[in-house]
C-alpha cells in the first residue's frame, strides 16, 4: 500500500512540473509575441513618418537673394621683394584727376607716390600716395588744380626708400635695381638713397588721356661719369616749346640749366633745368622765343647748357665725380666759373 502511493505521489510531482515548464513557456512565447508586435507597430509608424511629403514636416524655406560679388584671381608675383623693382599697369587722366592702376614687385605696403608738376613750376596738391597690397596691386590717384588749363604736365610714379617703415626701409638697405631704378638725395644732405621710378612728359589739355607703364630703356657709355665731358644736344620743336634732347657722360642727376641769350632783348622765361638720368641723358622744354608776340625780327638765338658741380641743386654724387667746386672736371667744355669751374655747351639756333 505504501509502494502505490509512493509511486502516485511521483506521478503526481511530474505531472506538476510539466504542468509549470507549460506556463512558463507560454508566458515567455506571449511576451515575445507582443515584442514583436510593438516593432512591427514602431516600424509601421517609421514608415508612415517616412512616406508623408517633405513639405508637410519641414518648414518652407524663404527664397534666396542674390549676392553681388567679385572672384579676385590675382596672386602676388613670384620674384616679389627682389631688389630689381618693376611696375606695370597704365595712368588715366579725366578732367583733372590723375589715377594709375597697376602691379610690382615691391614688398606689401610699401609706400608708392604719384605726382605731378608742370613746366611752368610746381603744382599745388598734385600728389597722391597709397600702398602695395598682398598681391603686389596698387591703385594711387592726385588731383590737379581746376585752374591749370593746359600745358607740359611731368608725370612721376616712385617709390622712395628713404620713406617707408623701418621694416622695408631695412629690406631694400642695399639699393634698388633694375631699369626703373634712380638715385636721390635726403634734402641734398651727403647720403644718397636709392628709388624706382617711372616719369612722362605729356601735354594736358584736360580731357581724358591715358598712357602706359613702359619699362625704360637706357645707354650707359662706358665713360660716365668720366671727369672729361661730353655733350650732344640735339633740338626739336614741339607744340609752344624747344626742346633740347642731350646726351652726354654725366653722372646721374647732375643739375643742368639752359639759359637762353637772344640779341638785342634782356628776356625771363626763356630757360628751363633738369637732372640726367641714370645713362647721362636729359631733356629740356623751353618756352618758343619764335612763338613770343614781344619779340620783334628774330633771326638767331643761343641757348647755354650750364652744369656747375656747386649749385645746390647738385649733390654728393656730382661733387665726388666733379669735385665741390668742379675742380676735376676736364675737356674743352670746361671754363672758369667764380672760384670754381663749370661746363658750358652752347647751342646756336637759326630762325628759318
Amino acid at each position: 500500500m505504501k509502494m502505490k502511493l509512493k509511486g502516485l505521489l511521483i506521478i503526481v510531482m511530474t505531472a506538476l512540473l510539466f504542468f509549470l515548464a507549460a506556463c512558463s513557456d507560454s508566458d515567455e512565447k506571449a511576451t515575445k509575441e507582443k515584442e514583436s508586435e510593438n516593432t512591427e507597430e514602431k516600424s509601421e509608424d517609421k514608415a508612415e513618418e517616412k512616406d508623408e511629403p517633405e513639405d508637410e514636416v519641414v518648414e518652407e524655406e524663404e527664397e534666396s537673394e542674390e549676392v553681388s560679388f567679385e572672384v579676385n584671381d590675382s596672386t602676388a608675383p613670384e620674384d616679389q621683394g627682389d631688389l630689381n623693382v618693376w611696375f606695370e599697369g597704365d595712368f588715366q587722366i579725366v578732367d583733372h584727376k590723375i589715377t594709375v592702376k597697376g602691379k610690382t614687385n615691391l614688398l606689401p605696403e610699401s609706400r608708392l607716390y604719384v605726382k605731378a608738376d608742370s613746366e611752368e613750376g610746381v603744382i599745388i596738391g598734385g600728389n597722391g600716395s597709397g600702398v602695395v597690397d598682398d598681391n603686389g596691386d596698387f591703385e594711387l590717384e592726385a588731383g590737379i588744380p581746376d585752374e591749370f588749363k593746359g600745358g607740359l604736365l611731368h608725370i612721376n610714379l616712385s617709390f622712395e626708400t628713404g620713406n617707408q617703415t623701418d621694416e622695408i626701409m631695412n629690406h631694400y638697405s642695399d639699393g634698388i635695381t633694375g631699369s626703373f631704378a634712380r638715385i636721390y638725395y635726403y634734402s641734398y644732405k651727403d647720403q644718397v638713397l636709392s628709388k624706382a621710378a617711372f616719369s612722362k612728359t605729356i601735354l594736358f589739355d584736360a580731357g581724358e588721356q591715358s598712357f602706359a607703364i613702359e619699362e625704360p630703356e637706357w645707354n650707359i657709355p662706358d665713360d660716365l661719369g668720366n671727369a672729361d665731358v661730353w655733350i650732344k644736344p640735339t633740338i626739336e620743336k614741339f607744340e609752344d616749346y624747344v626742346v633740347v634732347h642731350i646726351e652726354s657722360n654725366l653722372v646721374e642727376e647732375s643739375f643742368v640749366r639752359a639759359i637762353t641769350t637772344i640779341p638785342n632783348y634782356l628776356t625771363t622765361g626763356f630757360n628751363g633745368t633738369t637732372y640726367a638720368n641714370p645713362d647721362g641723358s636729359m631733356t629740356i622744354y623751353i618756352k618758343d622765343p619764335e612763338k613770343d608776340d614781344r619779340i620783334k625780327d628774330l633771326q638767331n638765338y643761343e641757348i647755354k647748357l650750364e652744369m656747375d658741380p656747386s649749385d645746390a641743386n647738385n649733390g654728393k654724387q656730382v661733387t665726388e665725380a666733379y669735385g665741390d667746386t668742379g675742380e676735376k672736371l676736364l675737356g674743352d667744355l670746361v671754363v672758369e666759373q667764380g672760384e670754381g669751374k663749370a661746363i658750358n655747351q652752347k647751342i646756336t639756333i637759326t630762325v628759318d
